[in-house]
């Protein structure tokens, strides 16, 4: 069995709670859309979002500990508490589908994105051993009506990408690296365990939201803009961008898969 773990950020963060619920209700749905019903689904949080949608599978358990306090004039320190709470909750929803359910693999997926149908039966009727899977091939989301941006880089740059043993996931967080506290671009572990490649787009990343942790608007313009666009360096980007990236047309299958809906 596998198990989808969501941490979630505390109603004293977000900038818009009612939007954040909304969102974040958006991916239960899709979570829980999964062909194969032999899963569960543990949100860690401290206050449970004001959600309409119910699901036998969802279990909610609140953090144990106090969640990040807002500093205006050091703004890096709080984001940098941000992503120690979100790795926390991480660990602690790991813990909780180890003691109450034991299962095979988890999965780790952002309270604001999507993940296809069929990784439950995918993962579930895997029959060697593996260590886990990354998902290489995925899809960004800009809040555009018609297209996905097609990325096969999605596991760098989305932590809804990771499906592990559950006792191997302590080998993603690093005390010494508390940036990138919980590193989900890996694909060799520590010990030598090496994840295999999804073999199917696995995951919407939903881009520029508001309630991203790191990727709001803002940062998205600022690691786009590199400064002088015709320099070479620039111009190899570009290139290296255009061949990483191209568009998908939204269709209906896709919605299907993704259960892609709008949250009204």
């Amino acid at each position: 069995m596998i198990v989808f773990i969501v941490p979630v950020k505390s109603k004293q963060v977000s900038l818009d709670w009612p939007k954040f619920c909304k969102l974040f209700e958006r991916t239960l749905k899709s979570i829980c859309n999964q062909t194969d019903k032999n899963f569960k689904v543990v949100v860690v949080c401290h206050e449970i979002p004001e959600i309409q949608f119910t699901h036998k599978n969802i279990h909610f358990i609140k953090a144990d500990f106090e969640p990040p306090t807002l500093n205006k004039s050091n703004p890096e320190g709080f984001l940098l508490k941000r992503r120690l709470d979100k790795g926390n909750k991480l660990k602690l929803g790991v813990a909780f589908a180890q003691q109450e359910f034991k299962p095979s693999y988890v999965m780790t997926v952002d309270s604001d994105d999507f993940i296809s149908n069929r990784i439950a039966a995918y993962v579930n009727s895997y029959d060697e051993d593996v260590s886990g899977w990354y998902i290489k091939n995925g899809y960004l989301h800009f809040n555009w009506k018609k297209f996905l941006v097609v990325t096969h880089k999605f596991s760098y740059l989305c932590g809804s990408s990771i499906i592990i043993k559950p006792e191997l996931i302590s080998y993603f967080f690093d005390e010494n690296k508390i940036t990138l506290y919980f590193d989900h671009r890996l694909k060799v572990l520590n010990s030598g365990h090496v994840l295999a490649e999804l073999p199917f787009p696995g995951g919407i990343y939903h881009i520029a939201n508001g309630e991203n942790l790191f990727m709001s608007f803002q940062n998205v313009k600022t690691l786009n803009n590199h400064g002088n666009w015709l320099s070479l360096q620039s111009l190899r980007r570009i290139y290296s961008k255009i061949r990483n990236y191209s568009f998908r047309l939204i269709t209906p299958k896709l919605r299907k898969e993704f259960s892609f809906y709008n949250s009204n």
